[in-house]
């Protein structure tokens, strides 16, 4: 098997546009600012240019921003079209197209010098018995059966049983033999409905060969080998890979538990652009809702549509069904081996289609679109009308003509946000070299106080290391005592009006209670730890946004199903009439009280965290002040007969840190006109009102004349609005 199609689709290179300049400019600043960080914090020790916290991070995003091409997240239902799509656009024809939920594998493509397939493997894997249909429950049994049988080869080194809030050690023998008992026919009884939880053994990623690619595939598509997998990265030496990169979700829509993790871990990060897959044969279907719904994660205001794409699939198919007697009822049936016929009908499913995705969005994402949202139409399969073969490199032209336009300032302007502190890190760094190298001028000119100061240093780190730890065991025991309030609130609900009741006032209220216990625990553990350390007053409050803690429209309508509807009032009756009670549903509260306990785990999930991000950042602050204090430590213990010397050298230091002073904060006053815009749009109406003759006026900066003032309103406005972030972030 080849693997790579002879005659893949191509598409072809783009002029140089504002978004190259700006990728070149942002290299060409962050590479001063690295050069300028060398030159404030001296050599490092040990010989490495990079391994100071400052550098070393300038160096990361150096080499990303060099690498990284704009990725595109493809966003779709399993069979929505996908994979169909990479076949067509990079001629790999060995890969799964006819994947089901339960094998489904996130699919990164992007460029490679050679083919080569990478799989990174999970650490643990959830498998839930039984799933909705029996064929899907069977799957599941035989490929925990599968690892069970082969615990060292796949690596299975525990297995736990969830149950509720608890996990359960089980002993896989006990579980093999129950699981062959019902695989082989041999147990009445159905699979019960019970999750377990797969511990798995840390495996280094898997590198293959795509020039024979069976293996690789075969990992994809095996039911006992797929849902081992994290991610799978496909690296193919094609010239388009270059300008775009594309990230198949493979059907992380679908209900199966697996893929839910995966595609959280997926989506953390905003996609630079995302194209959406949908049916074209069924735009108000269920696959199609499930796609639209996971969008809802980068739309928060209609302005963010323009990185969205919708693409709908089958467009052959829903054409000739569009053309056919039945459905088109305003004249003849009409001939879908015409051209001109077939073109006919297909843009006045165009324009029926547009108008149902303007009412989806709004109904669905809930944000609807400022205009006519961008779309495409993809008809896959092999034998196609000759205009409909277009559609994948049309869409990739345009995906890279969006990249040269707003959509590639859009894309520059949310790296720029994450890292927007680098100016005033360098500033820091400046202030703290200074201030290092006067502290060791004046200890190094006195003997007398340095054993008192280094009897004062370990006691002030030893204080601060508890201070941390206090902090974060106070934070881990509000979130427990917050989740067993909850849970107990919960299972005091007894009554239908009760469990109404706090579905609609009393979660959001203990939700809002137990973030505001969080972050007031939090501003009390900040205040004692800056009374020893001066670097965690950068610490900001505990925020989290309360629309996250709430619950969620799904699981409330579950909850309200439960006692509503014909059902309901069919069952009560039945209740009254045969028993003579009023009300028999107990198994509707504890389903009610269980889909409330679920949602609580993951505002749980939430919290934790929260909580430990900002100790994180707290023990970042403290590793500030134990660097600063092993500093002074160490001029403590530096030896005396070296005092003439160090005090001279000491004082070409001072001089020539304030000779820097000013390039560092030229340094950051640059970064905060690149990311603003601020200096750019003055620079620009200085040099319009100085013309184009005489010397340059002093605001004009070299990357305001290379945008020009048609762009510098675009990357203002978006400056000002801020990062996009997914909801949840």
């Amino acid at each position: 098997m080849s693997g790579t199609k002879a005659g893949a689709g191509r598409w072809r290179r783009r002029a140089p546009s504002v978004p190259d300049r700006l990728r070149k400019d942002s290299l060409a600043l962050l590479e001063r600012g690295h050069a300028l960080a060398r030159d404030v914090e001296g050599e490092a020790e040990g010989g490495g240019s990079d391994t100071t916290p400052l550098r070393f991070d300038l160096s990361e995003v150096i080499n990303l921003w060099s690498a990284r091409t704009p990725q595109v997240l493809l966003l779709g239902a399993y069979s929505s079209g996908k994979t169909s799509l990479m076949v067509r656009l990079l001629g790999l024809d060995w890969l799964p197209v006819a994947k089901t939920p339960t094998t489904a594998v996130p699919t990164e493509f992007r460029f490679g010098s050679r083919p080569r397939g990478l799989l990174r493997f999970r650490t643990q894997v959830r498998v839930a018995l039984p799933l909705e249909t029996e064929h899907r429950a069977r799957s599941n049994a035989k490929a925990l059966a599968d690892w069970l049988r082969s615990p060292d080869d796949l690596g299975v080194q525990e297995v736990y049983e969830l149950t509720g809030g608890d996990r359960t050690p089980v002993r896989g023998p006990d579980l093999l033999a129950e699981l062959d008992q019902q695989l082989e026919g041999r147990s009445e009884q159905p699979l019960p409905a019970r999750t377990f939880e797969l511990r798995l053994r840390p495996r280094e990623p898997a590198v293959f060969d795509l020039a024979e690619p069976d293996a690789f595939a075969r990992h994809l598509t095996d039911p006992g080998l797929a849902p081992l997998l994290q991610k799978a990265t496909c690296e193919i030496p094609r010239p388009g890979l270059r300008r775009l990169s594309f990230l198949d979700t493979a059907g992380l829509c679908s209900p199966v538990p697996l893929h839910a993790e995966v595609y959280a871990e997926l989506v953390r990060h905003t996609p630079d652009a995302i194209v959406v897959l949908l049916d074209a044969r069924r735009p108000d279907s269920y696959t199609n809702n499930a796609a639209l719904e996971a969008l809802r994660r980068f739309v928060r205001e209609p302005d963010d549509y323009r990185r969205v794409t919708f693409a709908f699939t089958s467009w052959d198919r829903e054409v000739k069904r569009f053309m056919s007697a039945e459905d088109y009822s305003t004249g003849p049936e009409r001939d879908f081996a015409s051209r001109p016929q077939r073109e006919a009908a297909a843009a006045e499913r165009i324009t029926e289609l547009r108008d149902q995705l303007r009412d989806l969005l709004a109904d669905v994402v809930g944000v609807p679109p400022p205009g006519e949202p961008a779309t495409a139409f993809l008809a896959l399969a092999p034998s196609v009308p000759e205009e409909m073969r277009g559609g994948p490199r049309d869409l990739c032209l345009r995906l890279e003509e969006d990249f040269a336009g707003e959509l590639g300032a859009r894309m520059w302007r949310d790296r720029w946000q994450a890292a927007v502190d680098f100016g005033p890190r360098l500033h820091e760094a400046h202030r703290q070299a200074y201030e290092d190298a006067g502290l060791r001028l004046e200890l190094s000119a006195d003997d007398t106080n340095r054993e008192h100061e280094a009897r004062r240093i370990v006691r002030e780190r030893q204080q601060l290391r508890v201070a941390v730890e206090r902090c974060s065991w106070s934070l881990d025991r509000i979130v427990r005592s917050l989740e067993r309030a909850m849970l107990a609130d919960i299972a005091a609900l007894r009554t239908k009006k009760s469990v109404l009741q706090y579905v609609e006032e009393g979660y959001a209220q203990a939700t809002a209670a137990a973030l505001t216990a969080l972050a007031d625990t939090a501003a009390e553990q900040r205040r004692a730890i800056v009374e020893l350390c001066p670097e965690a007053a950068a610490l900001e409050p505990i925020v989290v946004d309360a629309r996250l803690l709430a619950l969620d429209h799904a699981t409330r309508n579950r909850v309200l199903a439960l006692f509503t509807g014909a059902g309901y009032r069919l069952k009560a009756a039945s209740d009254a009439i045969l028993s003579g009670i009023p009300e028999l549903t107990t198994a509707a509260r504890e389903a009610a009280r269980e889909e409330l306990r679920g949602h609580l785990g993951s505002v749980t999930d939430i919290l934790s965290r929260t909580a430990r991000e900002w100790v994180a950042r707290a023990r970042l602050a403290e590793g500030q002040a134990l660097a600063r204090w092993e500093r002074r430590a160490q001029v403590l213990t530096a030896d005396r007969a070296e005092a003439a010397r160090l005090r001279t050298a000491l004082r070409e230091r001072l001089t020539h840190l304030e000779r820097l002073e000013p390039e560092v904060a030229a340094f950051a006053r640059d970064i905060e006109e690149f990311v603003t815009g601020r200096g750019a749009a003055a620079g620009t109406a200085a040099g319009a009102a100085a013309g184009r003759s005489g010397p340059e006026p002093a605001g004009v900066t070299r990357w305001s004349r290379r945008l020009g003032p048609a762009w510098l309103g675009v990357w203002q406005r978006l400056a000002v609005r801020g990062p996009d972030r997914p909801h949840g972030e």
